[in-house]
């Protein structure tokens, strides 16, 4: 196979590429959108990995990411496998009016939520979805639990996590990432994400990516989804019911309307 030319792969197929491979919560979300029902909305949808799967399944579903090229991929992942006509992807950030009403069930996937990092920013995120879920709704999120103490011991390593292969080009993808800085008191983390992609006929490419994330203390939620009008309705260590523990990796919550 020829190498394909670097600029042909654009940062959202980059982006889909590099998290082809990421199946830790393969079957979360849909289980909870057939018990729930939709509508759906997708919260920081990007390029759809978490849409498409639940349009499969036969759910509506309103794709919000404030990139307009992630838009456009999950439109074309949409219409490919046959659901182009349930998926509505919409230009807005999470902290906005969402574009749907009634929801059944509002995902914010994979640490989707650690872009917000002020508490400003984390109410409105959560208050504008207590306004969209209909009665018996439900909001659901994933987030990576903090290891402070442990990520200060690290600062600056360059990390290996792994690899992957870009399944539409048969490129290697070598994935490595950095903690910059880390403020255990804010729970603010600066962190670049670094792939490596060997083409099939050797030669290399490469894009980093800088992240300046909230990394939220579990008891930070219950006191968030209070303000936004939201109650815990389970807080569990993983995505399939594992009980939250200071050893857990993950903290998943499902939140609904109070009152």
């Amino acid at each position: 196979m020829a190498d394909r030319p670097a600029q042909a792969i654009t940062p959202a197929r980059g982006f889909m590429a590099e998290h082809a491979h990421y199946d830790e919560d393969a079957g979360f979300w849909e289980a909870h959108a057939d018990r729930l029902g939709g509508p759906v909305c997708d919260l920081g949808a990007a390029a759809g990995r978490v849409t498409v799967q639940l349009a499969q399944r036969g759910h509506e579903v309103w794709a919000v990411d404030t990139d307009p090229e992630m838009l456009m991929v999950i439109a074309e992942r949409a219409a490919a496998a046959g659901v182009g006509d349930q998926v509505h992807p919409v230009l807005g950030s999470m902290t906005e009016t969402l574009p749907i009403v009634d929801a059944g069930l509002i995902v914010a996937a994979m640490n989707t939520l650690q872009l917000l990092r002020s508490e400003d920013e984390q109410v409105a995120c959560l208050s504008r979805a207590a306004t969209a879920l209909r009665p018996g709704g439900e909001m659901i999120f994933d987030l990576a639990l903090p290891a402070f103490p442990a990520i200060g011991d690290i600062l600056g390593e360059v990390l290996d996590t792994g690899s992957s292969l870009d399944p539409g080009t048969g490129d290697r993808l070598v994935h490595t990432a950095r903690f910059e800085t880390v403020n255990a008191d804010t729970g603010d983390v600066r962190m670049r994400i670094m792939i490596a992609r060997v083409h099939p006929g050797g030669t290399r490419t490469a894009v980093e990516r800088l992240h300046h994330l909230h990394m939220y203390a579990p008891d930070e939620i219950p006191r968030l989804a209070e303000r936004a009008g939201l109650m815990v309705l389970e807080a569990a260590g993983g995505f399939h019911g594992e009980p939250l523990s200071d050893n857990s990796e993950r903290h998943v919550w499902r939140l609904g309307r109070s009152g």
